[in-house]
């Protein structure tokens, strides 16, 4: 009897267990699927769509937040609210569902793209709308039923379509997987209060003139416009057209303006929204606005006239910077060994030469930009393996000039049709271009920051345009004599004022070898000029009594590039400053303006010429010396020979992608007053006025 009442016990326990373990299954498939915290995937051609919750409930909350969510194929798009070329928006119906008194869907930031030959806006990979739901009653249960149809392209277009069914209990609720990735995007998502952006004033009008519109969009912010995008939305489902943008020259004031056909507008009166994107803007504004009667020009930007105008001259003025000396002896040695009938032809294929290198600077900047690698104009001399290749181009070209031994192309060259019937004339002249373009980079010259500064800053079309046209400024002086190849006769006939004429000239290479091993000096020690000289010996050797050559240069300056990665070489004296400039990485430059100090900001560099011209010029002269030291200025500087991250970012910050960079700061001037790229002493001394 006592064994039949214990068996009784353990079964009611075991029976007791079992129903609480059968409660635990069923109460978790019930949270999962009734009320799930998202929906299942549903699947269509190239894409699927979901529904998601960062709340198991309500939250005793009047609204919800859920999550509408995208992923698409590789390469596949979706469209934003106004999608441009083709293609439409996704359409949300919630009319089936309970306890919901309104749902508005939030737009993230879109990307421009192609398809289909039509440039249009929207989204790729994966994206997720937020959905903000009122509720009509926070104590009951709501039901949210979404048909949603929307479409996606890529070589062609696909419609798809969901129904979305979720259920969400009132009462207190906790976080889901869900809600990081909801929070996070609507942290991303465009500010449309503008007291919380750097945007403090807003100007939008549309102006109407025969059959053209206009939309002209002014805005002012404590920030600058960078690689700024604009992007508008009406009811009339209007097409991606190319913005075209005003700057101020701080770049805090912008003054856009987008042209479109009259018969797109259906409407006097229409509300536009407007989105302004960029990396230090993120905002979005809605206004009521009316067409108005007036004129304007809808075939030339003055905007981009002036920014093309710049760029022009500050590729012509280059010709007249220092850095291009060696390469303009150059090119005068080679005028006075060419045949007069083929002088055109030299000045054509050195402007050619020119103006590719340009293009090509510009397709290497905009790759960096694309992979967002810091740039700026001569960065690639603070790069080691650039140095040693234009150092041996130099020797070459010297020892060449000095008529040490000949340097002759390679025979698939010679033999190749397209130079010239092997004759390497065009190949020659072309690479002097070329050369011109590289040496001239580490100068700064009027009007050549300003394009930079444009350039780095502003859409691909524009940077391949500012450096198409600073190509077209260096190269006019060739294209001039090209067209009046007369101009040469000015130089007397060939005699032995030429032979003085080209040791002279051959000084002027071995002073900028000198200046560029003085620049390496920065990355390898004294040894790297010894291995250099011997490696100078031995090319001179085989070059002189023909022997393995080709074999021996090969081997030669494989070795000279095999310095970087041998320790043996590296750099290892400490730099030493003027004791009277203080070390830039080492200073606090607003703690000495709160202080009341006056400082003077010196960013230099051993490869910059333009900065080596202001120093001797200007900032070493005895006279700008007393002047610093009686204003008892406080005076920092900056080497950026070599890359360093800190410098790089402080430039940025003034929207300066090149030096020199030379500013005055006070407390009455906490953001300093920049200096022009050239220094005068005038302008130190005025400058020092204004800023006291």
């Amino acid at each position: 009897m006592l064994y039949y009442t214990f068996l009784m016990k353990k079964l009611l326990n075991i029976r007791k267990l079992l129903s609480i373990s059968l409660l635990i299954i069923f109460s978790s498939i019930f949270n999962d699927s009734l009320f799930a915290l998202s929906t299942d995937w549903v699947i269509n051609d190239k894409s699927k769509v979901r529904l998601i919750s960062s709340k198991t409930s309500s939250d005793n909350m009047e609204s919800l937040i859920l999550g509408l969510e995208y992923q698409l194929e590789p390469g596949w798009k979706t469209y934003w609210k106004s999608p441009g070329g083709g293609g439409f928006p996704q359409m949300i119906e919630w009319n089936n569902s309970t306890n919901i008194n309104e749902l508005k869907i939030d737009w993230p930031t879109p990307k421009e793209f192609e398809i289909l030959g039509l440039t249009s806006l929207g989204y790729e990979d994966k994206v997720i709308f937020p959905l903000r739901i009122n509720l009509k009653n926070k104590n009951i249960l709501t039901e949210i039923n979404l048909q949603i149809n929307y479409l996606v392209c890529k070589d062609i277009c696909i419609p798809g379509n969901a129904n979305l069914y979720l259920k969400i209990l009132p009462g207190k609720g906790e976080y889901t997987d869900f809600f990081y990735d909801i929070e996070k995007t609507k942290s991303s998502l465009p500010i449309e209060d503008i007291n919380l952006s750097p945007i403090f004033n807003l100007n939008t009008k549309a102006i109407i003139n025969s059959n053209k519109v206009q939309i002209q969009i002014i805005a002012e912010s404590h920030e600058n416009f960078i690689n700024n995008k604009i992007f508008i939305h009406t009811p009339f489902g209007l097409p991606v057209v190319q913005q075209t943008n005003k700057y101020s020259f701080n770049l805090k004031k912008i003054d856009s303006k987008f042209v479109f056909d009259a018969d797109q507008f259906s409407k006097k009166n229409f509300p536009i929204e407007v989105l302004i994107s960029d990396q230090n803007h993120n905002f979005n504004f809605i206004e009521n606005i009316s067409l108005e009667e007036n004129s304007f020009e809808v075939n030339i930007n003055k905007s981009i006239l002036h920014i093309l105008l710049i760029s022009f001259l500050g590729g012509f003025i280059l010709n007249l910077m220092p850095c291009v000396f060696p390469v303009l002896s150059i090119k005068l040695l080679s005028v006075l060994n060419t045949k007069s009938e083929n002088i055109r032809l030299s000045f054509i294929y050195t402007a050619i030469g020119i103006i590719t290198s340009f293009l090509l600077l510009a397709l290497f900047f905009f790759i960096l930009k694309q992979t967002q690698i810091s740039i700026a104009w001569g960065m690639q001399f603070q790069d080691q393996y650039f140095l040693i290749f234009i150092l041996l181009i130099l020797t070459f070209f010297c020892l060449n000039t000095l008529g040490l031994f000949e340097i002759e192309l390679p025979i698939l060259i010679r033999q190749s049709k397209i130079f010239d019937k092997g004759s390497g004339f065009f190949t020659k002249n072309f690479f002097n271009g070329l050369f011109a373009t590289l040496l001239a980079t580490p100068c700064t010259a009027p009007f050549v920051g300003t394009a930079v500064t444009i350039a780095f800053t502003q859409t691909s079309f524009i940077l391949f345009s500012v450096f198409l046209f600073m190509g077209l400024g260096m190269s006019i002086p060739y294209i001039l004599v090209s067209i009046f190849p007369k101009t040469i006769l000015i130089l007397p006939k060939s005699g032995k004022w030429t032979v003085y004429t080209k040791y002279f000239l051959s000084i002027l290479l071995i002073a900028t070898i000198i200046w560029v091993l003085n620049i390496l000096l920065n990355f390898f020690n004294e040894f790297f000029i010894i291995f250099f000289l011997i490696t100078l010996f031995f090319l001179f050797i085989i070059y002189r009594y023909n022997y393995l050559k080709y074999t021996a240069t090969i081997i030669l300056i494989i070795g000279l590039f095999s310095i970087p990665s041998l320790s043996f070489f590296d750099q290892n004296k400490k730099i030493i400053n003027d004791e009277k400039w203080v070390n830039f990485i080492d200073t606090n430059i607003p703690e000495l303006i709160k202080n009341n100090e006056i400082i003077f900001i010196d960013i230099t560099a051993d490869w910059c010429a333009t900065c080596q011209f202001n120093k001797l010029n200007v900032l070493e002269t005895k006279k700008i010396k007393n002047i610093f030291d009686q204003n008892n200025i406080v005076l920092v500087r900056a080497d950026w020979t070599k890359p360093n991250k800190l410098i790089d970012d402080y430039l940025k910050k003034y929207n300066k992608f090149g030096i020199p960079f030379n500013a005055f700061f006070s407390s009455k001037y906490s953001e300093g007053i920049i200096l022009s790229e050239i220094l005068s002493e005038k302008e130190i001394i005025n400058t020092l006025e204004i800023i006291k």
